[in-house]
């Protein structure tokens, strides 16, 4: 719940067409915390099922790769926590 609410925030402050020009942080931010929601999710599902979730009959299999893929296209998590820092740093910098 609290990936979704993010993720619709993010978005809705994204139509915003002047705002749009500097969420990058905020989309990196966005993806970040859904997709390690999702795989956390599938994760706990696949131990509550057992081998059972390997099986290619079981969706479980396949939203598994599905949410795993999402760490391997851009922005990065590595990326994505540096820049976050960084910027938070120089903001208190600036204070």
């Amino acid at each position: 719940m609290q990936a979704r609410h993010f993720l619709y925030s993010v978005a809705a402050a994204y139509d915003d067409t002047d705002r749009r020009k500097s969420m990058k942080q905020e989309l990196g931010a966005a993806k970040h915390v859904v997709t390690n929601a999702a795989i956390r999710i599938v994760d706990r599902s696949m131990r509550l099922v057992g081998a059972k979730s390997l099986e290619l009959t079981n969706p479980l299999q396949r939203y598994y790769r599905d949410v795993r893929a999402g760490l391997h296209n851009p922005p990065m998590d590595d990326m994505v926590v540096s820049k976050i820092a960084k910027v938070a740093i120089e903001d208190m910098l600036n204070d």
